[in-house]
């Protein structure tokens, strides 16, 4: 048992440490055969940048407005607002169709809810680790429970990011684009750091649940062995 609470004490130090600096590499890899085009860090989720700004910015959507003529993620055309005669549709009041001006507010707010979900997604794990590290040089005679707790809900958001990529609009968008400029180059991969988080927080969760299990499994056998004896001497007196 002392071998058990020295290793519960020195564990999630380096544990949670090895969790925050993952969080400055990368979560998310774009790549082009063997090159990476584009990473997204788990910090950049914090600060707000998503995969569709890290997208916009790098050399891969300057390629495919060159090769196909148009932005990263634009599925808006030139024929959306323009009737077969070549004129601008127009209302019964004599103003231009909106509807494309609503769908790309909907995109926007779209957009937006989704940066927010992202970063939550990511805030907490961060946040998480940072209070097990901070419980680490407690005293608390919870710190077990604690870090059960905060490895859990860590590890369950890091597992619904990893969920929410794969079915992601903007990277399934991504992925289609590729096909236009070489089918099968694009590959969407999720990084070793966010692997490593996840199982880093998989590691505390099991370790301290077995540590947990061992205790209460000990003190049974102490109270029964102490039974057995109050037991024994009784009989004795008799």
């Amino acid at each position: 048992m002392k071998a058990l609470k020295i290793i519960s004490d020195l564990l999630p130090i380096p544990s949670y440490t090895v969790i925050i600096i993952c969080f400055f590499f990368p979560f998310l890899t774009i790549k082009c055969n063997t090159t990476e085009l584009v990473s997204v860090t788990g910090f950049d989720y914090v600060i707000g940048n998503d995969v569709k700004d890290k997208m916009e910015k790098s050399e891969m959507a300057k390629t495919i407005k060159e090769k196909m003529g148009k932005d990263m993620f634009d599925t808006k055309t030139e024929t959306d607002s323009i009737s077969e005669d070549g004129e601008p549709i127009v209302t019964e009041n004599g103003e231009e169709e909106a509807g494309n001006l609503s769908d790309l507010s909907k995109s926007t707010k779209d957009e937006k809810m989704a940066k927010v979900l992202f970063f939550v997604i990511m805030v907490v794990p961060l946040l998480m680790a940072l209070l097990g590290l901070i419980i680490s040089f407690t005293k608390s005679k919870k710190k077990a429970l604690f870090h059960i707790i905060f490895s859990t809900i860590g590890f369950i958001f890091l597992l619904a990011y990893g969920i929410m990529i794969k079915s992601s609009g903007d990277i399934n968008s991504i992925s289609s684009m590729g096909d236009g400029i070489g089918a099968g180059m694009i590959s969407i991969e999720l990084g070793n750091a966010y692997f490593v988080a996840t199982i880093f927080f998989l590691i505390v969760i099991m370790f301290f649940a077995m540590a947990k299990y061992l205790k209460n499994l000990y003190k049974e056998e102490q109270q029964i062995r102490e039974e057995t004896i109050e037991e024994f001497y009784s009989k004795e007196e008799f």
